[in-house]
């Protein structure tokens, strides 16, 4: 039986996403297999779907090689290799690179009745195209969500041309602080949910986010409480 899952990998790259700027002809990522055992490497770059293959694929960033083997704890750097497509020049395009790692066929034999289960992993990072045009910054992009709360709906809206990657969110601090989904909000979006409980009129959003490698930064928001919230 084979699995295909989005999990830790044996597997890891040096970073958990990919900024590639406009003029830039390619970029790398760095591989290493963790695992005591070779394994073969098959890497493409889609839009996120996990029902995409290497097959139906398609994007304007191609990885090379498209398929390797890595031995145990070795390491290897995959070509992130733009088309030249031309992309959107007002916000970030966002693709996903896959890295999908099968192990190799045991080879011993089993019991009679027994059952072998083989595992292949598959794990997605963001790669970000950034357009050289962009007036503003991505670090300050965080800075600049507005969070609308109306009894327990919450609305969070992005203003900018960058993607924002929270990693955490809640509103106030503390005991009474109120857990929310932490998503990622692409450029110019606005993502709404329901708290579990009201939020206080006086609260402040406080949140997570990463930044280009990938660390962890925070940041606060304050929210405002209008009268009604658009659909």
């Amino acid at each position: 039986m084979l699995i295909s899952t989005l999990a830790n990998a044996g597997v890891t790259a040096e970073r958990t996403r990919v900024i590639v700027h406009e003029g830039q002809r390619e970029t790398s990522l760095a591989l290493v297999n963790q695992n005591a055992y070779p394994v073969v490497v098959q890497t493409w770059v889609d839009n996120g779907d996990l029902a995409v293959t290497p097959d139906t694929a398609s994007a304007p960033i191609m990885p090379l090689p498209p398929m390797f083997r890595l031995e145990p704890q070795q390491q290897r750097s995959v070509r992130l290799v733009t088309t030249g497509q031309v992309l959107a020049q007002d916000r970030e395009s966002l693709y996903w690179l896959n890295v999908y790692e099968i192990p190799p066929r045991p080879t011993e034999v089993l019991d009679e009745g027994a059952t072998r289960l083989t595992i292949t992993l598959r794990t997605q990072l963001k790669v970000i195209y950034r357009p050289q045009g962009l007036s503003s910054k991505a670090e300050l992009a965080p800075s600049h969500l507005v969070v609308t709360a109306q009894g327990r709906s919450v609305q969070l809206r992005n203003p900018t041309p960058f993607y924002i990657s929270l990693s955490h969110a809640q509103i106030g601090e503390g005991k009474g602080s109120i857990a929310l989904d932490a998503p990622l909000l692409a450029p110019f979006s606005m993502q709404r949910q329901t708290a579990p409980a009201t939020v206080p009129s006086d609260a402040t959003f406080r949140f997570s986010w990463l930044d280009d490698e990938g660390n962890a930064q925070r940041g606060e928001r304050p929210i405002t409480h209008p009268v009604s919230i658009s659909p």
